[in-house]
């Protein structure tokens, strides 16, 4: 019997070993991004996030993740486990959540996995807006994420013949192409339509700028000529601010048409 109960021994040690592991494997702090989603919106962005894992028993694991957005989640005992090379997270847990200091605490769930030193967790709140998901990422935000979107705002068109021309509730709808592309597309009862494809997208400092070439059609009375057009903009990673230019060198001594999100305020 003495064998037997010492091979049983080390494999039940052997076993809290491998938990162990979960937990410990997974623990450290997080740096991402978050997209929330309700019955009222989509995907909408915090940008810079932060996320910690604390290992608290052999197979459990407390996560907190505190938003300037969204408030603050704290989930105690969730499960961890491993499935694939990647690590299972589960459990229930609490956030506090409120605007000008009046929050409420609400229940939530959390599910996700950790993969590669990477996190993509998704906490769940059925009582909040129709059913609120906050799902943090680790690691820096992509422009597929950011950029694909409809901006509205306004523009103001400048040339050879006048400055400052405004014109208000103005859209731009900006669509993933495929590849790293994107497209952009400004339909104005001012200044025609402009249609910009292939455009490429770069990583700055909180931002992404955009670069592209393509068509607009402008004239009066429904006779429309079609031009070259050139265009540049920036978007803020979470997509809180956003302007774009579109240049059209052979209308009117060279115009330029500059569209900025929000409402101006000299309006």
């Amino acid at each position: 019997m003495l064998p037997v109960l010492a091979i049983m021994a080390a494999s039940c040690s052997d076993d809290d070993d491998n938990a162990q592991d979960y937990a410990t494997k997974v623990k450290g702090n997080y740096e991402g991004y978050a997209l929330a989603s309700c019955a009222y919106f989509e995907n909408n962005i915090a940008a810079s996030e932060k996320l910690n894992i604390a290992a608290a028993t052999p197979d459990k694991a407390t996560v907190s993740y505190t938003s300037d957005s969204w408030g603050q989640f704290t989930v105690e005992e969730a499960t961890v486990a491993e499935t694939g090379g990647a690590y299972t997270i589960s459990g229930s847990g609490t956030t506090v959540m409120g605007m000008n200091g009046n929050t409420q605490t609400y229940e939530c769930t959390l599910s996700g996995t950790v993969a590669g030193g990477a996190a993509d967790l998704t906490f769940t709140v059925p009582a909040v807006m129709g059913g609120l998901k906050v799902r943090f990422v680790s690691g820096d935000i992509p422009a597929s994420v950011v950029v694909p979107a409809t901006y509205s705002g306004y523009t103001k068109a400048d040339c050879a013949y006048f400055q400052d021309m405004y014109a208000d509730d103005q859209s731009i709808v900006i669509s993933a192409e495929g590849d790293g592309a994107y497209k952009a597309v400004l339909v104005s009862d001012t200044w025609g339509e402009f249609t910009v494809t292939d455009i490429t997208a770069t990583a700055a400092s909180g931002s992404f700028t955009l670069e592209g070439n393509g068509i607009c059609k402008m004239g009066m009375g429904g006779n429309l000529n079609e031009y070259e057009c050139s265009f540049a903009g920036s978007v803020a990673d979470d997509r809180s601010q956003a302007e774009f230019t579109f240049t059209v060198p052979a209308v009117m001594g060279g115009m330029t048409l500059t569209f900025r999100t929000g409402t101006r305020t000299d309006a």
